[in-house]
């Protein structure tokens, strides 16, 4: 009888230990899969950016190394008028790997700063690592081609999501319901920020780029970029 109880004794401690350690990872802030965020060539037009890749993640494969920057110093990397770029992975290997890209914008003047941050995300859209401190530097219009690594002391980048428009045209109403007023339209290859989503994710509330917000059924008449499953539900 004794070695019973001690016996249901030990398995409900082991249980408490298991429930502590799944509070604890389900909680605990996503270790980054991508590192050493570090950019090459770069002048007001373009930037070369690289980051390490362990080889491992957890989530819905296939997955993607992102890259965004910001333009206006909003602190926010990847919005509709800003570049973002994806660049897949293998988390097979368990090697460490480097992914890069080049992003490209609208040139901008002299001495403007630009600020490049990486993160992770699975095929569904999901953040699956933490976001990478980004790398800045004052632009000029002849490349430069030191390579600089991070150095903002910016430690909360945000990443923003935004809708590319993949059909000729998308009708945006007032509320995430085709019963609602239409309150305007989007063509093809149009890319705005998304700012919530409802329920059950299938409707997207998006910002037009003259202000004012409306909501499009995103699923077969747009793509998603950036950590979409991280958005607020409204």
């Amino acid at each position: 009888m004794r070695n019973a109880l001690r016996t249901r004794s030990l398995f409900g401690l082991i249980l408490a230990v298991m429930l502590v350690l799944t509070l604890f990872a389900a909680t605990a802030p996503a270790r980054a899969n991508v590192t050493r965020l570090v950019l090459h060539t770069r002048n007001c037009e373009a930037v070369t950016a690289y980051a390490v890749y362990d080889g491992f993640s957890t989530g819905s494969a296939p997955f993607y190394a992102v890259f965004a920057a910001d333009l206006n110093g909003n602190g926010q990397f990847g919005e509709a008028s800003e570049p973002v770029a994806y660049v897949r992975v293998d988390s097979t290997s368990g090697e460490p790997s480097t992914a890069g890209t080049r992003l490209k914008f609208e040139a901008l003047s002299e001495g403007s700063t630009v600020a490049v941050t990486a993160y992770e995300v699975d095929r569904r859209g999901r953040l699956v690592s933490g976001q990478l401190e980004p790398v800045s530097y004052e632009c000029t219009n002849r490349p430069a081609l030191d390579p600089i690594p991070a150095n903002t002391g910016i430690t909360l980048p945000g990443a923003a999501v935004t809708a590319r428009i993949m059909v000729e045209r998308v009708t945006v109403y007032a509320e995430p319901s085709g019963d609602s007023a239409v309150v305007g339209g989007l063509g093809r290859g149009a890319r705005v920020d998304v700012v919530t989503r409802n329920q059950r994710g299938d409707w997207v509330r998006i910002v037009f780029p003259g202000g004012g917000t409306g909501w499009i059924m995103w699923q077969t008449q747009a793509t998603l970029l950036g950590p979409s499953r991280s958005l607020p539900v409204e």
